[in-house]
């Protein structure tokens, strides 16, 4: 009796948008969409709506297309932001916050970056 061993290889390319697809609409992907109540200053409940998206942000620079405040996570790659005329440069597992009514413009700094947004917004 002969004891076979069969080896099975897999080869998994992970590639990010072609540099001519980037200069297409930045599109993100939902992560999560729900509703809850937060606490008010003055002790009482309001509704909240919470969504959370991921953006894959490779090519020119580019302007994420959110309203109002929100929290944004680098998940990986490196990133220059600028908000309100500063530019900031951040590594992946950084967090920051965009106020409302300013806009946030990202350049990777690389191939592809995977940033992930945090709207909190009343309802």
């Amino acid at each position: 009796m002969t004891n076979c061993a069969v080896v099975t290889l897999a080869i998994v390319a992970i590639a990010g948008p072609s540099p001519g697809a980037m200069a297409q609409a930045l599109s993100p992907t939902p992560v999560y969409e729900g509703d809850t109540t937060i606490p008010t200053k003055n002790g009482a409940t309001e509704a909240a709506h919470i969504s959370i998206q991921s953006w894959a942000i490779g090519g020119q620079e580019r302007e994420i297309p959110l309203q109002g405040f929100y929290v944004a996570h680098l998940l990986s790659g490196q990133v220059s932001t600028t908000i309100d005329g500063g530019t900031t440069q951040h590594l992946a597992g950084d967090y920051w916050t965009v106020k409302a009514g300013a806009a946030m413009r990202v350049k990777v700094i690389g191939e592809v970056a995977v940033l992930e947004t945090i709207v909190v917004s009343k309802q």
